[in-house]
């Protein structure tokens, strides 16, 4: 029965897999058509260095309309399609969601074919299928790092455009001009979103929903309540930016002092199983009994899971928010 299953959901996956790489064949297909004709798709913004730049995002979740709509009414696959943005791919929700359940059938396969038993087997298939989603998180997180390290000079180049008489809209401009990626694509959004007739309190409440960085809200909070009561705006944005800069000269002193605790996280996590592989290749008759036997097998497994447990409880020790 379990093979049954296994087949019929590889089956599935292969079958969805031939029918996505049509459509996206189709597709590519249209838009040569569409270059050969003359038709452009259209491209705002203006471009940095002889660089298109790409602020348009295909919104669908999937090639097949069918699956599309019912994607769009479960609020995980709104927060996936959000978390495939903020992490700068342009895969569709429906494509991800089927690169891990492939992931998971052949972790499963893998694990069954290795170990023989049901339990070893659906512990290979969850680590196969989360580990996209686990990806897909580092993804984000270098992608908000690098827009957090570079939102500053954003900034102050906002302000110098102000001091300069260059009204608001102006100044995100040139800023959407000439900042890198990927502060210059998102403050080009707001810029299209303005010039298409959106008022700027929403297209900056738009840009924080979409990027997931504390400094970014700390700007539009502030810009919103200046156009609300008034003030210095080039004075606000300043102060913002010397609060930006002092967070990471905070950030990279919790890095110095607890440097120690995540070099102990990182040497007790790998230390076991340098150990491991040590005794493997040094004396395997020695360690055999641990790999044959069912007990063996579960031992090992137990203090993988305390291994584990232990290095997230070390990296929440020494991860101090600011």
């Amino acid at each position: 029965m379990i093979y049954l299953f296994v087949a019929v959901l590889l089956f599935g996956a292969t079958a969805a897999i031939v029918f996505a790489l049509n459509l996206r064949k189709q597709e590519q297909g249209t838009r040569s058509l569409r270059d050969r004709i003359g038709v452009q798709a259209p491209s705002r913004g203006r471009a940095t260095g002889g660089a298109a730049l790409a602020i348009e995002r295909d919104t669908r979740m999937s090639s097949m309309p069918f699956l599309d709509r019912f994607l769009r009414k479960l609020t995980v696959a709104r927060g996936l399609e959000l978390l495939l943005y903020q992490a700068g791919s342009s895969m569709r929700v429906g494509m991800f969601l089927l690169i891990m359940a492939a992931g998971a059938m052949i972790a499963y396969l893998v694990g069954y074919v290795v170990f023989a038993r049901l339990l070893h087997a659906l512990v290979f298939m969850v680590v196969g299928g989360v580990a996209p989603l686990l990806i897909l998180h580092h993804k984000k997180s270098v992608r908000m790092r690098a827009f957090s390290e570079e939102f500053p000079d954003a900034l102050d180049l906002l302000v110098s455009a102000l001091r300069a008489g260059i009204s608001f809209s102006s100044a995100m401009q040139i800023v959407a001009d000439e900042s890198p990626e990927p502060i210059r694509s998102e403050f080009a959004i707001v810029v299209e979103e303005q010039a298409l007739g959106l008022e700027m309190r929403e297209a900056l409440t738009n840009m924080a929903n979409r990027v997931d960085s504390l400094d970014l809200k700390f700007f539009v909070t502030a810009v919103v309540l200046q156009r609300d009561t008034g003030g210095n705006l080039t004075e606000v944005l300043d102060n913002t930016s010397r609060l930006i800069r002092d967070r990471f000269r905070i950030l990279g002193d919790i890095q110095t002092f607890t440097a120690q605790g995540r070099l102990t996280g990182a040497i007790l996590t790998c230390l076991p199983l340098g150990l491991a592989i040590f005794m493997v290749i040094v004396a395997p008759e020695y360690f055999h009994k641990m790999w044959d036997l069912p007990s063996g097998r579960a031992v090992l497994g137990f203090g993988a899971l305390m291994q584990l447990l232990g290095s997230l409880a070390i990296r929440q020790i020494v991860n101090i928010k600011v």
